[in-house]
């Protein structure tokens, strides 16, 4: 399973977007791999260009299983926030909840640098295109 995180849905749905990162969501989506959470469905919804395109998105993106923000993601995107900023590695408080949220549920599909920084520092599995 992969959780796509809004980067690569940004790039995905720019009709200039990237032919790599269309075809690796795509073809993520034909496997139904696709799964996401409510912070990146609040991400990619509020850059909707008018309602429509806000209801066809939202329709798309909560149809996909969803992982839960619950306790545990939230206590582990405290903990690895704390845990970073310790060692001078300052991560957005959204990220750290896409990531906690990814852990040992799916791969984080990005193009944001600070899941790789994150990766070097706790266990979550990612892949940047």
């Amino acid at each position: 399973m992969f959780l796509i995180d809004s980067s690569v849905w940004v790039e995905y749905l720019r009709p200039t977007g990237s032919q790599k990162v269309k075809e690796r969501v795509r073809g993520i989506l034909q496997k139904e791999e696709a799964v996401s959470c409510g912070i990146v469905i609040v991400e990619i919804l509020r850059g909707a260009k008018n309602e429509k395109e806000f209801q066809t998105l939202k329709d798309s993106l909560v149809n996909l299983p969803q992982i839960p923000i619950d306790e545990r993601v939230i206590e582990r995107a405290a903990n690895w926030g704390f845990l970073l900023d310790r060692k001078g590695r300052s991560i957005s408080t959204t990220d750290l909840f896409i990531a906690s949220a990814a852990y040992k549920n799916a791969c984080l599909l990005h193009s944001d640098n600070d899941f790789k920084v994150m990766a070097s520092v706790v266990d979550l599995e990612e892949e940047k295109i």
